[in-house]
């Protein structure tokens, strides 16, 4: 004989169905931490140009590599482009619009619609090459392409190995070679359409100088990480030095962290992601590596200890990075017998780590 549910009973019937479908939405619709995960990086396709002491910029959608110096010894003037798919995994490469000068350990920045490209080494290859203040700019269309580069206003020192960081729409060029290794820092100002109005050295000057270093900026903090010494004996710096960015623009006065890297390496590269800084390949004066540190940032922009995350696949130095999200693409650099064209991708999941769902 059957049974009729009474009110209550059809209530308790009720919320159980609606568990059930909030379940599977939160199945369905989690973040990567939820899912099967797979510590480490993956490779995602390679560019087709292979080149060292590249730059790298991103909108979002299109992930670009710029510059740099190619297995052959040469200038890399073609830009190169992929679009970023829904799985972080990347379209294949194509060509777009050449710089108007080839540059080795450039930076390069995208900015309210444009990907600026700032200074540089120029003219022959070695240790002589000329330090460069050019700094152009090229338009990102819908399509991704790039319309022509056009020069801006230079920036008040020639740098070779600088970094730039973008913050609250202001480029900040940091550090680099001139002659000499720079503390020196310089922001460009934006009109509405995106010209750079002029460039300002900063008041404030790094603790140490910064040469083939690495940068990244986090609320409102920017910082430096390891680099070379200008010194006989050591090569290469293990600290970490911050500063805050005050709503001017001006920087503060920088300071040291307390924590120092796991190891000291310069012609690395540094990105920020989730409330967590990361310090990624590079050199530590006898070998590239393959290992990636990370360490929590705290509220007050200070850095707590470092430890490792997963390592990259490959040995390598000279890299440039691109960040979309909880995305990190790796890409380029010099290996242990070749420059490289390789990307490597990773996802941040929780407390910090890097990986990615298979």
């Amino acid at each position: 004989m059957t049974e009729r549910i009474t009110g209550k009973g059809r209530i308790i019937v009720a919320v159980i169905i609606a568990a059930g479908i909030a379940a599977w939405w939160y199945a369905a619709t989690s973040s990567d931490s939820a899912k099967p995960w797979t510590p480490g990086w993956r490779f995602v396709n390679s560019f087709h140009i292979p080149r060292r002491a590249l730059a790298a910029a991103t909108n979002g959608h299109y992930v670009y590599v710029l510059g740099g110096v190619d297995e052959r010894n040469a200038y890399a003037k073609t830009v190169e482009y992929a679009k970023i798919e829904t799985d972080g995994s990347l379209s294949r490469w194509r060509p777009t619009s050449a710089l108007g000068t080839g540059r080795i350990y450039l930076a390069a920045a995208y900015v309210n619609g444009f990907i600026y490209v700032l200074g540089g080494g120029t003219g022959p290859l070695g240790s002589d090459n000329t330090p460069t203040a050019l700094v152009e700019r090229a338009r990102v269309r819908s399509d991704g392409r790039l319309g022509p580069w056009r020069r801006q206003p230079y920036m008040t020192t020639p740098r070779r190995g600088l970094k730039v960081v973008v913050e609250r729409g202001r480029l900040y060029a940091i550090g680099g070679y001139n002659g000499t290794f720079l503390r020196s820092v310089e922001r460009a100002d934006m009109d509405a359409a995106g010209n750079i109005t002029g460039w300002t050295l900063e008041a404030e000057q790094s603790v140490l100088e910064r040469y083939i270093h690495a940068a990244a900026v986090w609320r409102n903090h920017v910082y430096l990480l390891g680099g070379h010494v200008h010194n006989p004996v050591k090569m290469d710096y293990g600290d970490v030095e911050s500063a805050l960015i005050r709503p001017d623009g001006d920087t503060a006065p920088w300071e040291i962290e307390r924590s120092m890297l796991q190891v000291p390496r310069f012609v690395a590269s540094a990105f920020a992601m989730g409330g967590y800084l990361y310090m990624v390949g590079g050199h530590n004066e006898t070998r590239r590596l393959r290992s990636v540190e990370f360490a929590k940032i705290r509220h007050n922009g200070h850095v707590d200890a470092w430890r490792y995350a997963a390592p990259l696949r490959l040995e390598r130095s000279a890299t440039a990075l691109a960040v979309v999200g909880n995305t990190v693409y790796v890409l380029g650099g010099m290996g242990n017998d070749r420059v490289l064209n390789e990307v490597e991708m990773a996802r941040q999941g929780d407390d910090g780590r890097l990986g990615y769902s298979p």
